[in-house]
């Protein structure tokens, strides 16, 4: 029997799986109202999704269930980056700092996965902290602390040391003042011999801006016509996009960035030295590997020789030019 919830902006319709799951189904009130996913499934129990509801994210609450549980989502992302460039024993007794953590998915896929590593989130977000904890309270996460940025340009006060810090969808959302402020304050916080593994981040100059808008080019225009053409001929999230000003558009992740921009980020102001690391697990050799490890097997040939092409410009320009950009920096002094 289908239970349902109501929310203020429409219902949440609860049907039960046979494997003690629900299948969520979101009913806004106006069809208007921009949902990012309107179905999923989620072994939480109904006290979490009222819990969700509560927070005002009704919009968004399968979009927040699916991260913290869809293998193929956040969670499968993050285990496929880390696992091809280190061990599992690289992670024991050492300390990790998720930032930009949201609700706390990436945070708690990785204590999971790595149950001997203390896991600190760091979040500016109220609501997203409060979900992250909540959650964290359910799964019994005792290898993990969330705590509050003091603002968009700063740690928390003694925070201390790192031996990762992952940014996991979170370096495009950063503005160009906060990128040249807090990149090199968690460069700074990294142990010598330790990395930032920075994924999901849709790279600056892909053909088509798929990460705020699905336009083809977008990357390439000056931002006067990017913020025209983002605002009035989106074609994802166009309520939301024409609302926004430019910096609306940049805080929504709308330029992305490089491999070389995230060097010269954290590498401002400091003495230390870094270098990209090649994925080594798994039979990987580097990177362009990595690359076609992640594509389906359509098209197999056509991919095979992007993978040669991306070995080439990765050793002459550092870059890997596909869609997004997932990378580790180690610190090497």
């Amino acid at each position: 029997m289908t239970d349902t919830l109501l929310d203020p902006l429409g219902k949440v319709l609860l049907a039960p799986l046979p494997d003690g799951r629900f299948r969520v189904t979101l009913q806004p009130r106006n069809t208007a109202t921009f949902v990012e996913l309107r179905t999923c499934e989620t072994a939480f129990p109904v006290e979490i999704i009222q819990f969700l509801l509560q927070k005002g994210i009704f919009p968004w609450l399968c979009d927040c269930l699916a991260r913290h549980e869809d293998p193929a989502y956040v969670i499968g992302a993050i285990e496929r980056q880390v696992l091809a460039y280190f061990p599992r024993e690289a992670f024991v007794g050492k300390r990790l700092l998720d930032f930009g953590c949201g609700s706390g998915a990436s945070t708690l896929a990785l204590a999971k996965l790595f149950p001997d590593c203390e896991m600190v989130g760091v979040e500016l977000n109220d609501t997203a902290l409060d979900i992250a904890r909540r959650i964290q309270t359910f799964h019994h996460a005792a290898n993990v602390s969330f705590l509050r940025s003091p603002d968009g340009d700063s740690l928390p006060p003694g925070i201390g040391w790192f031996d990762f810090v992952m940014l996991s969808a979170v370096y495009e959302h950063l503005l160009p003042c906060e990128r040249r402020t807090v990149m090199p304050l968690l460069w700074s916080s990294v142990n010598p011999g330790g990395a930032i593994l920075i994924n999901q981040t849709p790279h600056r100059y892909f053909p088509k801006e798929s990460h705020s808008t699905g336009l083809w080019f977008l990357n390439y225009m000056p931002d006067w016509l990017a913020c025209y053409m983002a605002t009035n001929h989106s074609r994802y999230n166009f309520d939301e996009n024409r609302r926004r000003d430019w910096k609306g558009h940049l805080r929504g992740g709308i330029r992305g960035g490089t491999e070389r921009r995230m060097l010269r980020d954290l590498l401002a102001n400091s003495d230390g030295d870094a270098r990209i690391l090649q994925p080594n697990q798994g039979g990987l050799r580097d990177r362009a590997d990595y690359w076609l490890s992640g594509t389906s097997s359509a098209h197999r040939g056509v991919k095979r020789a992007l993978t040669s092409l991306f070995r080439v410009t990765d050793r002459l320009l550092a870059t890997i030019p596909a869609s997004h950009v997932d990378v580790v920096i180690q610190r090497v002094r």
